[in-house]
């Protein structure tokens, strides 16, 4: 097993384990319509299936790194969402402004991610998410649930890592051209 491939199997079961653990620890039971209601419920389930999706297209025997990086990009830019839902919700305007903000950040680094195609842009993007936005939301945003932005914050530095750990041992675009 190449060392890459071994730091792919790690950060899977890091980001898996992140995953699980939110879902057991973190966040406390709740009826299966909270998380289609929830924004901060519906953002756990999506987790779940976006890493579940990302792992099977790692798994595919042909390589397809644009629908990858399509996937991951798609999964940057909806993160933001949760917390936009969340102040829309509660009626919090000022809220709903700051969001917007973050929605234009987070949705900029996955255009710029897909279309520089570039692992390393979207795993640092969604690593970003959790370090600058989740920590920032932790104890100041009354509109989402108070378990979530910490479970956010553990799972985006996983999944940010693991994604990152796809840019290494890959041609950049500059060097395929040449």
């Amino acid at each position: 097993m190449s060392g890459r491939r071994a730091f792919e199997v790690l950060g899977f079961c890091v980001l898996f384990g992140a995953v699980f653990y939110t879902w057991a620890r973190l966040a406390p039971a709740a009826s299966l319509p909270s998380y289609v209601r929830d924004p901060a419920y519906f953002a756990l389930a999506a987790a779940l299936a976006a890493a579940a999706g990302f792992g099977v297209l790692r798994l595919l025997r042909v390589r397809r790194a644009s629908f990858e990086r399509l996937w991951l990009a798609l999964f940057l830019a909806a993160m933001p969402v949760i917390y936009l839902w969340a102040a829309l919700l509660a009626g919090d305007r000022d809220a709903v402004a700051i969001e917007l903000a973050g929605l234009v950040i987070f949705g900029g680094l996955a255009l710029l991610g897909y279309f520089r195609e570039s692992f390393l842009i979207l795993g640092l993007g969604i690593a970003a998410h959790g370090v600058a936005w989740d920590a920032w939301h932790h104890h100041r945003a009354g509109f989402i649930e108070p378990w979530y932005p910490q479970a956010c914050l553990l799972i985006d530095l996983a999944f940010g890592l693991l994604v990152a750990i796809q840019h290494v041992g890959l041609p950049d675009r500059a060097a395929a051209a040449r």
